[in-house]
């Protein structure tokens, strides 16, 4: 499907990694990286949310190549991505029923087909918000608070979300010193779609108790009973950018694709 639009959210001033959508990746932006794999998507628009004039200069180029491509200057008051999206939905009025998709920043190694099966996803089920996750295969990452889980029913509808190992595997984790892991866990990617008028009914909702202890802004819909599916992939995107090793890897990753 085509009919959505890919908004991508970058904040200049990010406290682990100063003008981070400026950082080189594969020797260009960060953003332009990510702005590339959205225009292989397809995408009928993608829309760079923006908040510092460099970075608007350092997409130029692409835009004036790239119709499909729109800058948009946001505010410095959002105080997340999802807020920036928003106030980017506002100022250029779309309608209620237009799909978003909302593709971080500094996620560089997404892929196209990561995009478009989210998209695809939103369209098809009944659900208010779509969502990836993958298997995890190592033991260490159950554990990782950076590295959040999700548990959904039969019908891959997210019942919840967390930073701590779920599903508990009561008699395996009780033993102390966790060998292997005796059922799936799926970590949760980072990348949602959405209709407008879900977001900004969501923005206008007080957070919720469990969005502010997990400090995960998805679990906000959860506790006000709407829905969000969640489609498996065999293959995740490789890290995004929160650090300076993380940059690191992620342009080691990219040298080694050449």
């Amino acid at each position: 499907m085509s009919d959505y639009i890919v908004a991508i959210p970058a904040r200049y001033a990010s406290t682990r990694l100063a003008g981070k959508p400026l950082a080189s990746v594969g020797g260009e932006p960060m953003i332009c990286q990510v702005c590339k794999k959205a225009l292989a998507s397809k995408a009928q628009a993608v829309i760079a949310c923006i908040d510092h004039e460099a970075v608007a200069q350092a997409l130029t180029p692409l835009a004036v190549a790239n119709p499909r491509l729109k800058v948009c200057m946001t505010s410095d008051k959002p105080r997340s991505g999802t807020e920036r999206i928003a106030e980017m939905l506002r100022n250029e009025q779309y309608s209620a029923d237009t799909i978003v998709v909302n593709v971080q920043g500094d996620e560089p190694l997404i892929t196209p087909e990561h995009i478009d099966e989210v998209a695809s996803l939103i369209a098809t089920k009944h659900a208010d918000m779509s969502t990836l996750c993958s298997p995890i295969t190592e033991v260490a990452d159950v554990f990782d608070p950076n590295c959040v889980k999700v548990v959904f029913n039969q019908d891959q509808m997210a019942l919840y979300f967390s930073r701590a190992p779920i599903p508990y595997e009561r008699d395996n984790f009780m033993k102390g010193s966790v060998q292997q892991l005796e059922f799936t866990h799926y970590h949760h990617i980072g990348i949602y779609g959405y209709r407008v008028g879900t977001i900004l009914d969501y923005l206008q909702r007080a957070p919720a108790a469990i969005e502010q202890a997990e400090s995960l802004e998805q679990l906000r819909l959860l506790h006000y009973g709407m829905s969000i599916a969640v489609a498996i992939t065999d293959r995740p995107p490789e890290c995004g950018v929160d650090t300076a090793a993380d940059l690191e890897r992620v342009n080691k990753i990219l040298a080694a694709q050449h």
